[in-house]
């Protein structure tokens, strides 16, 4: 599965003790990168698209944090989300969910958060970039640990949204 991917080159962390490694890296998963969503219906065309939205960008910094025998790393996220507004738009208005997952804890507590977005197009404008800030924490064994560590970012997608990304990539 291609993904885009990218380690944070800034983040490692220097003390007497330890020297830990980079930051945990992130993927954003190529069928939930992005959404197109269409106005209720069967119809599926150009002219019925509400607006379409892509995750272009991250960036972020990582922390270690010893809590007696615990280890974790602290991950401050900055999403970027381009939104263009589509014809069947006509309330100027977005809503849709992106999440944040860490595959090594999937099914715990923390192992996928789910991030809602609501917002409006500014009167005359058919686009915008949606900025958001996010935090995970990584609970790890030791700072080592952090080389299996990731973490994917995506939009939370219905199975015919799904199903329309797939089908657009396979053409």
């Amino acid at each position: 599965m291609a993904v885009a991917l990218c380690l944070f080159s800034s983040a490692c962390v220097f003390t007497e003790k330890h020297q830990f490694p980079s930051c945990p890296a992130v993927l954003i998963l190529q069928d939930a990168q992005s959404l197109t969503r269409f106005k209720l219906g069967p119809a599926r065309d150009i002219t019925d698209i509400r607006f379409e939205a892509e995750i272009f960008n991250f960036r972020g910094q990582c922390n270690y944090d010893e809590d007696g025998e615990q280890w974790k790393v602290d991950v401050e996220l900055l999403v970027e989300i381009s939104v263009e507004r589509g014809p069947a738009n006509l309330g100027r208005n977005i809503e849709f969910e992106y999440f944040v997952v860490l595959p090594g804890f999937e099914g715990k507590v923390g192992g996928k958060q789910i991030f809602k977005v609501k917002g409006n197009f500014d009167q005359g404008k058919r686009r915008l970039v949606y900025r958001d800030e996010v935090r995970v924490k990584i609970p790890l064994g030791n700072p080592i640990d952090v080389k299996g560590a990731e973490i994917v970012l995506g939009f939370q997608l219905t199975p015919d949204e799904l199903k329309f990304n797939r089908a657009r990539r396979n053409r």
